[in-house]
């Protein structure tokens, strides 16, 4: 090494140790010089001129300067200024900490930065006149109103230079009220930071806090957080996250007066029963349903919102379409839209507002209170819809809740090669007050539903439309199938009645003794067609007509049919067929009676009761 460079490498390290002495001495000698009352006072100034509220400190100011200065001050108290010798406390915090300009300080102008709340509790309310209690004359009220006043593509006037940072909250508590509610709503176990470096800058804050017994996470963040407290448009981001509902949004957001947002929205809940619970709302017919995932446009205008671009998925089944959702103040929720699914099972979704029909226990009593809690207006479809053990095609329906009255219409939809359409509706005493219930079926493949329930005993087979119409004056969830009254219809072209052997019955009935109707059940009876009426009432059938024309034969049946127990008492007749010809030979008709229980009655020839003899 040369002696000039020798000499240049023992200046360098001889001024970077004279660097650090210097450093060190500013660093141990400056706190001496610095007046803390000066930033005692400041601090608290500080906190006045931000929130425009009245600040009182407990404690002395405490300092710290490694690794940056700081101040710390405790048993803070914020609340609003006196007004006839009295004032609201607006936040108590057990101490707060900010950095500071230590050179700055020492000239008596301390500038603040990077807060630390250690234990805040900060009350939120409005008063009876919608006054909320934190809008004070503050630097950010200023700023706010200097952005509101300054038309729109103008520049904003100078504001306050004060550089805010970063404000971190340990454990706080967030209470929030209005006038005359006995009690605040309060979310606890508050951490994490405010990031907002100047006023002119974007805002970023992430928190999580105990909200209703659950922890939530909530993300936040704006490009022009000014021009949204101004009340003007702005881009603004969200996040919550909790176990029972995750909600995220990105858009534009103002929060003026017509307060509105419109972007894009994702809603996710692994159970509505949960979220709902979570939200203190109890509506068991669609707390009945499981998860829930819904993608959407959303725009909002006063209590409205349009979802646009739907994408919902429920439990198994997935839909898009386009949805609003209403939330009057003074009203009750509304829900209207199309949904168009590519799949869905209407027993389920139907057994969501109240058990179904079928079973010959009554169910367990269920709260029918939603028909009062908000009103629904949907337009559904479904490619293909369950409703076991069978599946319609090209369902068109529509589900409304409206004052206490709820109804759900399948419009159309093809069964079995065939056509049904139908209609469940409430009365204005909802659920509690029973239902009244339509379904017609039109050239449906009678033969394949009778199969596919898997009826025992003769009955029709062929095409054919039947129509019901039944009602009920129970609690719908109480209500069995022998709790209905109504009429009942079918009408059938040429089909076959099955498990019927019209010559064996024949031979049976000229022995003149009693027969189980399963001893001619090894054939069939061809027919023309068959129509078939009946009354029901609670559990009792009255067949008031029934005739199953062959092409020889007429078979007709009336009387009564217990479907509770499934016994039976009709009289039935099995006689030529009506010929045009007058002339014609017609054998005298064999009469008989049926008794007994289905699908095993017992036939009685009509000799046996009359002591006549037998048809030969």
């Amino acid at each position: 090494m040369t002696l000039s460079r020798f000499i240049r490498s023992k200046l360098l390290v001889r001024g970077l140790l004279v660097a650090l002495a210097l450093l060190f001495a500013v660093r141990v000698g400056v706190p001496f010089l610095l007046q803390t009352d000066t930033v005692g006072k400041g601090i608290k100034e500080t906190l006045e001129a931000w929130t425009g509220a009245e600040v009182r400190i407990g404690k002395e100011p405490e300092f710290a300067f490694w690794p940056y200065p700081r101040v710390t001050i405790g048993n803070v108290h914020i609340a609003t200024r006196p007004v006839d010798g009295k004032s609201e406390e607006l936040a108590s915090v057990e101490t707060i900490s900010a950095t500071f300009d230590l050179i700055g300080a020492v000239r008596g102008v301390p500038v603040f930065s990077d807060l630390e709340l250690v234990r805040p509790t900060v009350r939120v309310g409005w008063n009876a006149a919608g006054a909320f209690n934190w809008k004070h004359n503050g630097w950010l009220v200023q700023a706010v109103d200097a952005t509101t006043a300054t038309p729109e593509g103008q520049a904003i006037p100078a504001m306050p230079s004060e550089r805010l940072g970063t404000v971190t909250v340990t454990d706080g508590i967030l209470e929030i009220a209005h006038a005359g509610e006995t009690s605040a709503y309060r979310v606890t176990d508050i951490n994490g930071i405010v990031t907002w470096p100047a006023l002119r800058q974007p805002m970023d804050l992430s928190l999580s806090g105990i909200v209703n017994g659950e922890m939530t996470r909530w993300t936040f963040g704006c490009d022009q957080p000014l021009a949204l407290l101004a009340g003007r448009n702005a881009n603004a981001r969200t996040s919550f996250s909790a176990d029972p509902a995750t909600l995220n949004f990105e858009g534009m957001a103002n929060l003026s007066h017509a307060a509105f947002v419109a972007g894009t929205m994702q809603l996710s809940t692994p159970s509505l029963a949960h979220l709902l619970a979570w939200q203190g709302k109890d509506i068991s017919a669609i707390g009945n349903v499981g998860s829930v995932n819904i993608e959407a446009k959303v725009a909002t205008a006063g209590y409205a919102a349009k979802l646009e671009d739907v994408k919902l998925a429920l439990d198994n089944a997935e839909a898009t379409g386009v949805l609003d959702v209403n939330l009057p103040p003074q009203g009750l929720p509304q829900i209207g839209g199309t949904l168009a699914f590519d799949h869905i099972d209407l027993k389920t979704l139907l057994s969501a507002f109240a058990p179904l029909l079928g079973s010959k226990e009554p169910a367990t009593p269920v709260d029918t209170a939603f028909v009062h809690q908000f009103g629904m207006d949907l337009r559904l479809s479904a490619k293909t819809a369950e409703f076991a053990p069978f599946s319609l095609q090209g369902l068109a329906a529509g589900m409304r809740i409206e004052n206490g009255r709820a109804s759900f219409d399948v419009g159309d939809s093809t069964l079995l090669d065939g056509r049904m359409t139908g209609r469940i509706a409430l009365n204005e005493q909802g659920f509690r007050g029973g239902a009244e219930m339509q379904m017609s079926l039109d050239n449906v493949d009678i033969g394949t539903v009778v199969s596919t329930l898997a009826l025992p005993g003769p009955l029709p087979s062929g095409h054919g439309s039947a129509d019901f119409e039944l009602s009920t004056d129970r609690p719908l969830w109480a209500t069995t199938l022998s709790d209905m009254s109504g009429q009942f219809r079918l009408r059938m072209g040429p089909g076959t009645l099955t498990h019927f052997n019209r010559l064996a019955f024949e031979e049976q009935a000229a022995k003149n003794a009693f027969f189980s109707i399963s001893s001619t059940a090894d054939g069939s009876f061809d027919f023309v067609r068959a129509d078939l009426e009946a009354r029901l009432d609670r559990g009792i059938a009255e067949l008031t007509k029934a005739e199953i024309e062959g092409t020889e034969k007429l078979l007709t049946l009336s009387g009564m049919i217990h479907y509770r127990s499934g016994s039976l008492a009709l009289a039935g007749t099995l006689a030529d067929r009506p010929q045009a010809d007058a002339t014609a030979v017609v054998n005298p008709a064999l009469s008989f009676f049926v008794g007994g229980s289905w699908p095993e009655p017992v036939i009685s020839p009509i000799s046996i009761l009359t002591g006549q003899q037998p048809r030969q």
